[in-house]
């Protein structure tokens, strides 16, 4: 009997797939992260210092909320709270998270750094402003805190705009 590479390329197929049906995987169980500690009354005053207007955006999941342009030299206040996270899986992770319940709409966070989605000038293209968080916004004092950002040109791309916490 000559078997053909064919047959057994299908004989093959056949009984890989026979096994992964037996075997099947167990389901991961998240971990909850758990918060740790929470920031109160940050804000970041935001000015624009380019001699165009500049348009703040609000958040995706905001789409009804209106966009708010400052005129050159005018300052607007975005409100913000973080949480300190510990992601406890095989090993522990500190996490800075946006508490989106009490900050500003105008502010997120998709990854690590705060995100302020802004257009310069008559440009129709948005341009995310990043600002990196650190860890010492959680030292004392813990009374209502401004951290002034100054924007007087768009951001280059990966670089943070400004840091809250210089290393």
């Amino acid at each position: 009997m000559k078997l053909r590479i064919y047959d057994l390329l299908g004989l093959a197929l056949l009984l890989g797939g026979l096994t992964a049906c037996v075997s099947q995987n167990p389901s991961v169980t998240p971990i909850p992260n758990v918060t740790i500690r929470h920031t109160v009354g940050e804000a970041l005053l935001v000015k624009n210092a380019t001699t165009a207007p500049l348009t703040l955006e609000p958040g995706p999941e905001h789409p009804n909320l209106p966009e708010i342009t400052l005129s050159p030299g005018q300052s607007t206040g975005l409100d913000f709270s973080l949480t300190q996270e510990q992601n406890k899986g095989d090993t522990v992770v500190n996490e800075l998270v946006l508490d989106a319940e009490h900050s500003s709409p105008y502010l997120q966070q998709p990854a690590t750094d705060l995100i302020i989605r802004a257009r310069f000038g008559s440009s129709r293209a948005t341009k995310s402003i990043p600002i990196a968080i650190g860890l010492c916004l959680f030292d004392e004092p813990v009374e209502r805190r401004r951290h002034p950002v100054r924007i007087d040109k768009p951001p280059m791309a990966g670089i943070p705009f400004l840091q809250l916490c210089p290393e």
